[in-house]
């Protein structure tokens, strides 16, 4: 089952959102009910529950660590060599595997979705605590991020979507309280996503969230300022961009375009200039639509990058360039040319160090950034939508991207007349290179079904796998002692 209890645990962290300084940190830990009903008498009770939602989000087993750059980035084939999951190379999901890394994420996600619950239990009878517009910023944060959630465990837990809609998937919990929920269809998961995320978008309208109409300047500073540094809040265009990315999995490519649009043509977001990346700012900031303050990321990328745990290539500077530019395709890439380092002890191994912000020290929150949605991906969303219906269009996208990432050529590489095959062999591969060590070029290849997964040879540039590798194991307590129906308790999950 998934919680017999939900013993609630957040940890409020109130720099996550730079609203105070370091020495004043604070540990709220509503372990009880009595505990909860002391937070939710205020609305600084429920701001600071919903940071201890982001903060359990930064958590090395979800996105500050599997969902990002380790497990996700590392089964999509963004590294040669892995020696955190070198003995799962050939996607052959053991005991241990899954009890080590598919357990904790499905757990871990299902307690934060409780978390995120305990929020919206009874909000609505505490507007009167909040001030003008912050109620609605509030809720409108935790519909989507419970949203969110449910959608990426959907993504691991259950088969592409496309041809399983009526297949039984995972629980969607839409409640605080404790009782087993039934695992339900794929088709019932997305009309919960869909409809939180709907709530979201009209709260976080209604509330006049400042990043509908401008890009804020981050701030690194202490004091009550819920209303600051959007882009690490799930804001407004995060909810209209994350909805793109649902309407792609599910098929539905007409809305997808609809919401990928919104984003690009209205958005405040901005490409960021070579001039920026080159003075440390490597996840382009002004591009990131919704990313994480992550705290402990200066010591995850020592552990996992300086360590050389995750490798690029790692056999002297040919191999540097052949294996990368495997990747990159193209040298003036400022992905290839900034998002790359040799490793410390001189073998010319390349090392990703998109994860390394070397910026000022007054600037801490960017030496803490995992992006999560980017404005690069909504170009590609648009793009690959238009591929059959309007491939001119789809042309010009591309080569917006690429003339963003340093390609000059009057055509960015993008040849002229390219039909449908030729744009999506152009989307799938921008796609690894915008969110290289990011996870989500592994969700691109379960999305389109991918037979084969990227290698590292000239002469062998793929690996041919099952379309199963893509579908993580439910916990066995799940199967045992869930609410499944008994005909879909079965071995799902693993690599034939």
């Amino acid at each position: 089952m998934i919680m017999k209890k939900f013993n609630i645990y957040i940890i409020f962290l109130s720099a996550i959102l730079i609203l105070a300084s370091c020495s004043d940190w604070l540990d709220v830990q509503p372990s009880t009910e009595k505990d909860r009903a002391d937070l939710v008498e205020s609305a600084d009770g429920y701001k600071k529950m919903l940071y201890g939602t982001y903060i359990n989000l930064t958590s090395p087993t979800l996105y500050g660590g599997n969902l990002t750059y380790g497990l996700l980035a590392s089964l999509g084939r963004d590294y040669v060599k892995d020696l955190s999951y070198v003995s799962w190379v050939h996607y052959n999901y053991g005991d241990d595997f899954r009890s080590s890394y598919f357990d904790p994420i499905w757990s871990t996600m299902y307690n934060n979705i409780a978390n995120v619950n305990s929020i919206l239990a009874d909000i609505d009878e505490h507007k009167a605590s909040f001030r003008q517009g912050e109620y609605e910023l509030v809720a409108g944060e935790a519909y989507a991020e419970r949203a969110f959630m449910h959608f990426d465990l959907l993504r691991m837990f259950a088969p592409n979507y496309v041809g399983n809609e009526d297949a039984i998937a995972i629980p969607y919990i839409p409640s605080y309280e404790p009782p087993r929920h039934v695992h339900q269809t794929a088709r019932e998961v997305m009309k919960r996503v869909m409809e939180d995320l709907d709530q979201a978008e009209n709260l976080l309208k209604a509330g006049n969230d400042p990043l509908i109409n401008s890009l804020q300047e981050i701030t690194y500073k202490g004091g009550d300022t819920f209303t600051a540094n959007r882009q690490y809040h799930f804001n407004y265009w995060a909810v209209e961009a994350l909805k793109a990315r649902v309407y792609l999995y599910m098929g539905d490519k007409a809305n997808a375009l609809k919401y990928a649009q919104a984003v690009i043509s209205n958005a405040p977001f901005t490409w960021t200039p070579e001039s920026v990346i080159s003075s440390g700012d490597k996840v382009f900031q002004s591009e990131m639509i919704f990313g994480l303050d992550v705290p402990e990321l200066p010591n995850y990328y020592e552990a996992n990058f300086t360590s050389e745990n995750f490798v690029l290539a790692e056999m002297g500077w040919s191999s540097y360039n052949v294996y990368s530019l495997n990747i990159f395709e193209d040298a003036n890439d400022y992905r290839y040319l900034y998002l790359l380092t040799n490793d410390k002890n001189g073998n010319l191994q390349a090392l990703p160090s998109k994860l390394k912000q070397d910026v000022g020290s007054s600037k801490t929150m960017k030496k803490q950034t995992i992006p999560l949605i980017r404005l690069g991906e909504m170009y590609l969303i648009a793009a690959e939508c238009q591929a059959e219906s309007n491939p001119a269009e789809a042309i010009q996208l591309l080569r917006t991207l690429k003339k963003n990432r340093g390609y000059f050529a009057s055509d960015a590489g993008v040849a002229e007349g390219s039909d449908a095959n030729a744009i999506n062999d152009y989307v799938r591969r921008e796609m690894r290179k915008e969110t290289y060590s990011e996870g989500q070029f592994w969700f691109y290849l379960k999305r389109t079904d991918s037979a084969s997964v990227p290698n590292f040879s000239a002469w062998s540039p793929t690996t041919p796998v099952q379309l199963s590798v893509y579908t993580f194991a439910i916990p066995e307590m799940e199967k045992e002692y869930g609410a499944i129906p008994s005909t879909d308790k079965k071995e799902d999950g693993k690599a034939n």
